[in-house]
């Protein structure tokens, strides 16, 4: 990753946390539950980011699944969940396994795109947090044990941190007791990805 490139990324987050940060909501359970988990992925970008930044590539790529897994547990939680479901969960109880395909039965994300992600990347997700395969090949040289990564995929890495962390700084600002839209968090998005 080049200095700029970082340091890119390192505004980014910085400007997306201004945007979202203290958000006054509704005090209920499913508020409380799904703005934690949108609070949690952003928390996973900002580490991912600082991993990046001093090369600790393996575990920056280890937060893929749960930066992602915290958005959708964010969002069945907001869009989904009943009360007594969001209490549930926060006592510990897993959500259902039907859990993006009831985020899809949403207007908001009837295109099956959180599906497809999960379909293509699930098993490579798993594979770098639980230290698979696919995670030993990146640390292995001609010669030695080091790591390996390819320029490539450390950027889709980071692009993945900066659009989860997005979206669900977009979904947490929406839970503003004032309606807010996310308009501010839109435009910080289309800046990023004209």
């Amino acid at each position: 990753m080049t200095p700029e490139r970082i340091s890119n990324a390192e505004s980014f987050c910085v400007e997306l946390h201004g945007l979202t940060n203290e958000i006054e909501m509704l005090e209920t359970m499913k508020n409380r539950a799904a703005s934690t988990c949108f609070v949690i992925a952003q928390d996973h970008h900002a580490a991912m980011v600082l991993l990046m930044k001093n090369t600790f590539y393996s575990s920056s790529f280890a937060l893929l699944r749960s930066i992602f897994e915290a958005y959708l547990r964010g969002l069945w939680l907001k869009h989904c969940a009943t009360e007594a479901q969001a209490n549930e969960f926060f006592q510990g109880t897993e959500p259902p396994k039907t859990m993006v395909a009831e985020i899809e039965e949403t207007p908001d994300f009837s295109d099956s795109v959180l599906s497809r992600i999960k379909r293509k990347n699930w098993n490579t997700m798993c594979e770098f947090t639980h230290t698979g395969g696919l995670h030993l090949q990146r640390w292995q040289s001609h010669d030695a044990v080091e790591p390996k990564f390819d320029e490539e995929e450390l950027e889709e890495c980071l692009n993945c941190a900066e659009l989860f962390g997005a979206m669900a700084g977009l979904e947490l600002v929406q839970l503003k007791k004032s309606g807010d839209t996310g308009a501010r968090v839109l435009e910080l998005i289309k800046k990023r990805w004209p």
